[in-house]
């Protein structure tokens, strides 16, 4: 949330690309091509009310709506392809995102943040209350990302997660980075054990 400006740091610069984001907030994260999915997607992710549609929409609001209004006609192919691409099982993008499982929930969030076409997307716990199934589709999401050369931060409380999505892994204690490997070769007792270590 602090990397995204929507919570206080307590120091240091954040950089995309190279270049310095001066006082970091939503806006100018994403104005940088960066998105987020937060850990907890019914408060901070999805309007419950809102339809499916709309909700794979909020984000990139600017890219279909033309002098304040919000065009249905310019939401119709991102989101088509949206549900296509991620798989998300609606029977009708009209029906209300309530509705739908953890899984296909999770899958709108990041949708919605797709739509601004970022080039950094930060997942905070993306796999949370969600099945086996859809964690691995998530997994699949966040691979074929990183085929179109958009980066992941994926942020997880689950040690096997980080082996098998991440090409490096941070450990983090008290707002530092404590250590860095590789997940080649690593086992999840290593990593436990340097995790504790750090």
């Amino acid at each position: 949330m602090s990397l995204f400006g929507a919570e206080p740091s307590d120091g240091g610069e954040i950089l995309v690309a190279g270049r310095p984001v001066p006082r970091p907030s939503p806006r100018r994260m994403k104005e940088a091509g960066v998105g987020l999915t937060p850990e907890n997607r019914k408060e901070h992710g999805l309007v419950l009310l809102l339809s499916t549609r709309d909700n794979l929409c909020l984000a990139g609001l600017d890219r279909i709506s033309a002098g304040g209004l919000i065009w249905e006609g310019r939401q119709r192919q991102p989101v088509q392809k949206l549900v296509h691409d991620l798989q998300i099982a609606v029977a009708d993008v009209e029906q209300s995102v309530s509705s739908l499982s953890g899984g296909n929930q999770q899958k709108v969030v990041i949708g919605n943040w797709l739509n601004t076409q970022p080039s950094i997307l930060l997942l905070d716990e993306p796999t949370r209350g969600i099945d086996v199934q859809a964690k691995q589709q998530v997994f699949q999401i966040i691979w074929d990302l990183s085929r179109r050369g958009i980066s992941s931060i994926f942020v997880s409380s689950e040690l096997e997660e980080l082996l098998e999505v991440c090409h490096r892994i941070l450990i983090l204690r008290k707002g530092r980075i404590a250590g860095e490997v590789r997940p080649e070769g690593l086992s999840l007792d290593r990593l436990f054990a340097l995790c504790m270590e750090a």
